[in-house]
């Protein structure tokens, strides 16, 4: 009931309703990635896997620069687009694919196409039975600062346990960890106080 029906409800309500609020934040964003990095504004529009490994378009602020031929290098960030990419501010977007259908608030990080096949013999194929979230029970649990692997198995225990109550638990911790401005430095935290935990 929960996961055919309610969740996919309440994800298009609660995108919808956070496109109406949100879309001045999203036009100065945009605006601000203009002027930083010029155009274009999305992140080269670049597919993901989704539901049952059926690609789509993931929507993003771009936040690092391009080389002439029009190819994202890999760490080049201005101040600005350093900062945007901490708060996830670059991911607003993605409340468009939320809104779609290809994604839910609450899921597994999507893999671009082709890179799952590096995981292929350890990926458990309950990952690709939900859609791909904007955060998710591995991104709360660690984000950037664990590996695949740790992350591919927060994903099947999060298809497991999903429930209502389990990802209000996500989002609210995601808020929180939005609301230090540094997302990756609150993964970094409390990854390391998980690992204290299990010494």
């Amino acid at each position: 009931m929960y996961r055919k029906i309610v969740k996919p409800t309440l994800d298009f309500l609660f995108a919808l309703l956070l496109i109406l609020l949100l879309w001045p934040l999203m036009g100065i964003v945009a605006l601000i990635t203009w002027i930083d990095l010029g155009l274009p504004l999305h992140n080269l529009l670049r597919e993901r896997e989704g539901k049952n490994k059926k690609t789509y378009i993931m929507y993003k602020f771009r936040t690092k620069a391009l080389d002439s031929d029009g190819h994202t290098f890999s760490n080049t960030y201005t101040k600005v687009s350093r900062f945007i990419d901490k708060t996830r501010l670059n991911e607003l977007p993605q409340l468009f694919n939320i809104l779609f259908g290809q994604m839910s608030f609450v899921g597994p990080r999507p893999f671009i196409p082709g890179e799952s096949d590096k995981f292929k013999d350890i990926i458990d194929p309950k990952r690709y039975m939900m859609r791909p979230g904007v955060t998710g029970l591995a991104q709360i649990n660690g984000g950037r600062s664990i590996s695949t692997k740790t992350k591919l198995k927060y994903d099947v225990e999060y298809y497991d346990n999903m429930s209502f109550w389990l990802d209000l638990k996500i989002v609210f911790i995601t808020i929180g960890e939005l609301l230090t401005f540094d997302v990756d430095k609150a993964n970094k935290k409390r990854a390391e106080e998980i690992n204290a935990r299990k010494k």
